[in-house]
């Protein structure tokens, strides 16, 4: 099954501009759960800890990073 490439072209990464770690992370989450992935809209980065993807490992893990990094931007709607 196919994961859909994280680059600093993707409307996510434009839309949330994570650091490198939290690239890392949610491409742990894309691999992990690639149908979740395809899911995902920039708005899902509103609010981390209450979206529809909490619950998942890989998601709290990213969400957890986020919450801590000052590096990782904020979402561009």
């Amino acid at each position: 099954m196919s994961v859909r490439a994280i680059s600093s072209e993707d409307p996510l990464v434009e839309a949330f501009r994570p650091c490198e770690m939290g690239r890392n992370l949610l491409l742990k989450f894309a691999a992990a759960r690639p149908s979740d992935h395809s899911f995902l809209e920039p708005r899902d980065f509103l609010d981390l800890h209450n979206s529809a993807f909490s619950g998942i490992p890989e998601w709290d893990a990213f969400a957890g990073h986020v919450s801590e990094c000052s590096r990782c931007g904020v979402v561009q709607t």
